[in-house]
C-alpha cells in the first residue's frame, strides 16, 4: 500500500465512484446542510428528512407503529434501557433480512449496549467522519497517529489500519519513558500527520508537559482531535501550546456517530451535526425544553438509521445550548458535561487508561451494568449487575490481571444497580483511593 496521501485519496474516491458515489453524495449533503443552516433549501431538506423518518418508523417499526404521532415532539423520549428491553421492537421489518452492521459499546454509564446500522447509515457515518475530520485539519489519506489504550492486532485490523494510513499506538501505562518515546516517534516522522486521542490521554500529556518542562513539539502536525470523554479548556490550551496547532474536541457516541466538534468559531463550544441529526436540550426533570442557559439533557434523533431508528434518544449526556453570535448560524453546545472518567493505576503505581477496562468489557453482554473501582493501590473491584447470571468470573479476573498486574487483588461484587451521581450519570470507571 502506497504512503502517498494523494494516491490514497484517488483510490478511495475511485472506489466510491464505482459504487455509485454514496460517500461523496453524503459529504456534499452534509456540507450544504451544515454550512447553509438557515437557508430555505436547507430548512426544507431537514424537515423532509424528519418527515420521511416518521413515515418509515410508524409503518415498519413495532415499537413506534401503534403510536398516535404526527410530529417529532409527539414521540416519547427513549434511552438505552428502553431500547435494550425492546430490542426486537426497535428493528424495522423492512430491514430484517437486509445486510446490517452491529455496533457495540460499553456505554458511558457502565451499561453494555448494541445496535444495528443499515448500509446507508454506515455510509452516512463515514461521510460524517470525513467531513468533520476535514474541518479539523485532516485530509483523506493523511497519516494518523491513533492513540488508544489498546488496539486489535489481528491481521485483518492491521491491514485496515495500513489501508487508512493509521499508525495505531497503544498507550496503557503512562510512564515518562513511554511518553518520551511516543513524542520522539512523532517528531522523527518527517511526514505531515494528524493525531487522534481520547481526551483523558490529552490530560496525561498535559500533566507530563507540566512535570517535565517540555518544549513545544516542532514537527509537521496538521490536526489534533480528541474524542471519548470531555476535554477541559485547560488541557485544550496546553495541547495547543505544545503541538502549536489548534486542538479540537469531538463529541459523539458509538450508537449514533459524530454529533459535534469544536472549531475556531465555537472555541470551547461544539458545533453540531444538524445535517445528520435533530437535537433537543431537555430539562433534567421533565421532557420539556431546558431554559436558556440552563443545563439540560442531550436528546437526539438519528435521521439516517432506518434499521433500528432512534427518535428522541436521551444520550445520557448533558449540555448547555449556546446561542449563535451571528444571525443565520446554527445553535451549538456551549458546554458538555457528564463524560468525565477517573484515572486509575496498575499494581506498579503506573497510570492506566480507563478505556482499557471499557474496551475489555465489550464482550460481556451478559451484564446489564458494570462499574470498575480502584479502592487501594493494588486493590480493585468489579461491580456487576447481570441480566440473569454471570458465569465468567474466573475469565474476567484473569483477563484484568493482564493489564492491572499479576499481583493485583481483584474481586467481584454483585449489585442490583450502579448508583447515580447527582448529574444523573453512572461512573463506569472510578478511583476511590482517596475516599
Amino acid at each position: 500500500m502506497t504512503n502517498s496521501p494523494q494516491l490514497r485519496r484517488l483510490l478511495f474516491w475511485t472506489l466510491d465512484f464505482v459504487k455509485g458515489r454514496p460517500i461523496k453524495r453524503h459529504i456534499n449533503n452534509i456540507k450544504f446542510l451544515n454550512e447553509n443552516y438557515d437557508s430555505e433549501i436547507a430548512c426544507e431538506k431537514r424537515n423532509e428528512n424528519i418527515a420521511r423518518l416518521i413515515t418509515h418508523v410508524t409503518s415498519t417499526t413495532p415499537f413506534y407503529k401503534n403510536l398516535n404521532v404526527k410530529k417529532l415532539t409527539d414521540f416519547p423520549v427513549i434511552n438505552k434501557n428502553i431500547v435494550r428491553e425492546n430490542f426486537e421492537g426497535f428493528k424495522s421489518v423492512k430491514y430484517l433480512y437486509k445486510k446490517c452492521e452491529e455496533v457495540v459499546t460499553s456505554g458511558s454509564t457502565g451499561t453494555p449496549f448494541r445496535l444495528l446500522h443499515n448500509i446507508d447509515k454506515r455510509n452516512r457515518h463515514r461521510a460524517d467522519n470525513i467531513y468533520f475530520a476535514q474541518k479539523g485539519g485532516y485530509d483523506l489519506g493523511d497519516k494518523v497517529y491513533l492513540l488508544r489504550a489498546a488496539h486489535n492486532t489481528d491481521t485483518k485490523s492491521m491491514v485496515e489500519f495500513r489501508k487508512k494510513n493509521i499508525i495505531p499506538h497503544g498507550v496503557m501505562n503512562y510512564t515518562d519513558a513511554e511518553m518520551k518515546k511516543l513524542f520522539e516517534k512523532i517528531k522523527d516522522d518527517k511526514n505531515k500527520k494528524c493525531i487522534v486521542c481520547f481526551a483523558s490521554m490529552a490530560k496525561i500529556i498535559g500533566n507530563y508537559l507540566d512535570q517535565n518542562d517540555i518544549e513545544p513539539l516542532k514537527t509537521k502536525i496538521k490536526s489534533v482531535i480528541t474524542d471519548g470523554d470531555s476535554l477541559s479548556n485547560e488541557d485544550k490550551d496546553k495541547l495547543e501550546k505544545f503541538f502549536q496547532i489548534p486542538v479540537f474536541a469531538r463529541y459523539g457516541n458509538m450508537e449514533c456517530g459524530i454529533l459535534g466538534q469544536q472549531n475556531e468559531r465555537t472555541n470551547y463550544g461544539y458545533s453540531l451535526n444538524w445535517a445528520s441529526y435533530h437535537y433537543e436540550i431537555l430539562s433534567l426533570n421533565k421532557d420539556e425544553p431546558a431554559k436558556k442557559g440552563e443545563l439540560g439533557r442531550i436528546v437526539i434523533t438519528d435521521l439516517f438509521n432506518y434499521s433500528m431508528p432512534l427518535i428522541r434518544y436521551d444520550t445520557g449526556d448533558m449540555a448547555i445550548l449556546g446561542e449563535p453570535e451571528q444571525e443565520g448560524q446554527p445553535p451549538y453546545l456551549e458546554r458538555i458535561e457528564g463524560r468525565l472518567v477517573d484515572l486509575i493505576y496498575n499494581s506498579k503505581g503506573e497510570l492506566l487508561s480507563p478505556y482499557m477496562v471499557a474496551t475489555k468489557m465489550l464482550p460481556y453482554l451478559e451484564l446489564k451494568q458494570f462499574q470498575f473501582a480502584q479502592t487501594a493501590p493494588k486493590t480493585y473491584e468489579f461491580r456487576l449487575n447481570p441480566w440473569t447470571s454471570f458465569t465468567k468470573e474466573e475469565q474476567l479476573i484473569t483477563e484484568s490481571k493482564g493489564y492491572l498486574g499479576k499481583d493485583a487483588i481483584v474481586s467481584i461484587k454483585y449489585v442490583d444497580d450502579i448508583p447515580l451521581l447527582s448529574s444523573g450519570k453512572r461512573r463506569q470507571v472510578v478511583n476511590e483511593m482517596n475516599l
